[in-house]
């Protein structure tokens, strides 16, 4: 059974329908097409952007869609909504989804819209919700190889996401090492790494640079580490050319520079220093904060040149340009 994995990553078309007898009555078609036809089409018009056309073309064909066909017809507007941020709305498809399949438990499109049931309670920031969702996957009998992973990384980022950092972590990590080198579950490999990184980034901000001069120094190269470590994750993420997470990690990567530079300029000059020496650690932590504030600055810019390249424009896109233009009024 292959059901998560492929719901998720590329939303699998709907296979063609059998040629039905000669004697036998055919579906009343919608602008010419059978059922599953006018669902892959609006599969593949979201598949192109289309968000929507899509969703035109699934209302249009809402009063002729058969009772065998409705959850999957549901879905697909769930899908619609989900992808245009309209999180609230794809839950209330998911969950029609659910009630029709409830007698399908660990199988079809039911447990596809559990999964994605899972995401936007994420999305709607009901963390506990989301992990119990994905826990409730994670029992199911059966699940194929691709699919166990698909549940495991979305696990560890729920289990990231409501505090149980060492055991997300943890999970992560040991789903990502099974997909090494592997050309599948790029989207979540990509979401799993983006949290990942911002775990790095967020231990960083934590360290404190005020108090005695040997903690601050220790805090400091604790920082500088974590930030380090967070690159690398970015690095590993950006080659699974999944942009949202690429610019979403850019952003916090920017953020986290931004506050060391900000921490940085803040911390007093250590009381042993007198005052001639203090207005030289001064001078040079100053230069040291403005090399971090570029950083902080690149970070947004690359963000920016990848949308423009992409032609790519979403919220996060936005939010670079607004971090940008705000560092660029700075200087």
């Amino acid at each position: 059974m292959l059901l998560l994995g492929l719901a998720l990553a590329a939303d699998p078309l709907p296979a063609d329908p059998l040629p039905a007898p000669l004697d036998a009555p055919t579906e009343p078609p919608a602008f010419g097409r059978t059922v599953d036809q006018t669902l892959t089409d609006a599969i593949t018009l979201r598949q192109r952007g289309d968000v929507d056309g899509a969703r035109a073309l699934l209302v249009a064909f809402e009063s002729q869609v058969p009772a065998e066909a409705l959850a999957n017809y549901l879905y697909q507007r769930g899908i619609c909504e989900e992808i245009d941020q309209a999180p609230t709305a794809a839950l209330a498809f998911y969950e029609q989804v659910i009630a029709l399949t409830a007698e399908q438990a660990g199988a079809g499109v039911g447990l596809d819209a559990h999964f994605r049931r899972a995401l936007v309670l994420e999305d709607l920031g009901q963390h506990e919700a989301a992990l119990e969702e994905v826990l409730a996957l994670d029992r199911v009998r059966g699940l194929s190889a691709e699919d166990e992973i698909t549940v495991a990384l979305q696990r560890g980022i729920s289990e990231l996401l409501t505090g149980k950092r060492a055991r997300g972590i943890r999970r992560i990590q040991q789903a990502l090492a099974a997909t090494e080198g592997a050309a599948t579950h790029e989207y979540l490999r990509a979401k799993a790494r983006y949290h990942l990184a911002r775990a790095l980034l967020e231990e960083a901000d934590a360290l404190s640079l005020v108090g005695p001069e040997r903690r601050v120094v220790k805090r400091l190269a604790g920082r500088a580490l974590r930030i380090k470590a967070a690159e690398q994750q970015i690095i590993a993420l950006a080659a699974l050319q999944e942009p949202e997470w690429v610019l979403a990690s850019l952003i916090s990567l920017g953020d986290s520079y931004g506050r060391l530079a900000t921490d940085l300029g803040a911390s007093p000059p250590p009381k042993r220093l007198d005052e001639a020496q203090a207005s030289i650690y001064r001078s040079e932590v100053a230069k040291k904060v403005e090399n971090v504030r570029t950083k902080s600055f690149h970070a947004y810019d690359q963000g920016v040149a990848l949308a423009t390249r992409l032609a790519w424009e979403s919220g996060r896109v936005a939010t670079l340009k607004e971090r940008r233009a705000a560092f660029d009024g700075q200087r």
